[in-house]
């Protein structure tokens, strides 16, 4: 797929949540589902996914962080941005999880939405990266040999695909002679056992059951190119933030806090992930984990994203984030 390509894919699933948010409504019910429950609490909703990124949002829940900043968190999955995004505008949810690269397209389409912390971030450790490029061919020892391959990515234009892109160059590859085809996680290994794909973007705990299967990893992906850059961010509604700001800031400071805290404990992550996700004790036990930060948001990692984004045609310019970002330092 040519880079003219991908970037028509990814404007148009985003002109399509566009689309989905021009039928929701005005902003007028924006506080809708966020109620004072007593005692100064308030009772919130938040979009997310049960997936080990967001364990930090769940740990908050289950240790009192939440309650300890009069707050009551309850999750709603949600299953895209397409999704949770006209919730959010609606005031059906009130903070919703969302990959970066949709975060800054979603600013990017004019959505009202403030940016307002984060979850996992990306290692700058390649030991501990949980995102690789795996082979199965023996001919393939070197990233310029994916030269004429094909590599599968869970979604074409997506983080995954830009980040392989930017490290296969910074390797010594070209990316512009790899063919990259979409296709869901679950099928990947599988895939290139079979030899209809190369090699293909993995996360855990893909990663881990690639290795088991014999795939051979050909590099780290994320520690190469966005170390830093946050896997997750959480958005809130610009109508919220500011009917809200309080409530938003100790959102904000919750995560921060359990993100500190499942930092420095490792097995706190699994014991979260065993409630959170469907990962099963056995698997957790073994694969690599995700980095949780110690400090709050910044926008420098973002930004570093936007570059890479605007180098490989999934953005046409940088735009000035630091208007969206509520609890980001520079």
């Amino acid at each position: 797929m040519t880079k003219h390509c991908r970037s028509a894919v990814l404007t148009a699933a985003f002109a399509g949540a566009v689309t989905l948010l021009a039928g929701c409504g005005s902003g007028s019910t924006a506080d809708s589902s966020s109620t004072s429950t007593g005692a100064g609490v308030t009772s919130v909703k938040v979009g997310t996914s049960p997936t080990l990124t967001n364990a930090s949002l769940y740990l908050a829940m289950e240790d009192g962080t939440f309650t300890e900043h009069k707050l009551k968190a309850t999750p709603q999955v949600v299953n895209s941005g397409a999704q949770a995004l006209p919730l959010l505008l609606n005031g059906q949810i009130q903070f919703t999880a969302a990959d970066p690269m949709g975060a800054i397209n979603a600013i990017k389409q004019k959505m009202p939405v403030k940016i307002v912390g984060q979850g996992s971030v990306n290692t700058s450790d390649p030991a501990k990266d949980t995102t690789v490029l795996v082979v199965g061919s023996d001919q393939i020892k070197k990233p310029s040999d994916l030269s004429g391959r094909t590599v599968a990515v869970n979604a074409l234009g997506g983080l995954a695909q830009i980040a392989a892109q930017a490290a296969i160059d910074v390797k010594g590859g070209d990316s512009e002679g790899v063919r990259f085809v979409e296709m869901s996680f679950t099928q990947m290994v599988a895939a290139v056992e079979s030899g209809k794909v190369d090699g293909a973007v993995l996360n855990e705990p893909f990663v881990s059951q690639a290795r088991a299967a014999g795939l051979r990893d050909l590099m780290p992906v994320m520690s190469t190119t966005i170390p830093t850059v946050p896997n997750i961010v959480y958005l809130t509604s610009e109508s919220y933030a500011k009917s809200h700001p309080e409530v938003v800031k100790e959102f904000a400071a919750s995560l921060d806090e359990a993100n500190a805290t499942l930092g420095s404990d490792p097995e706190k992550v699994r014991q979260v992930a065993q409630k959170s996700t469907t990962t099963g004790a056995d698997v957790l036990a073994k694969i690599i984990l995700p980095t949780f930060p110690d400090k709050p948001l910044k926008r420098t990692p973002l930004d570093s994203l936007q570059t890479l984004m605007v180098k490989y045609d999934a953005l046409d310019a940088k735009i000035d984030l630091a208007p969206y970002l509520l609890t980001a330092q520079s």
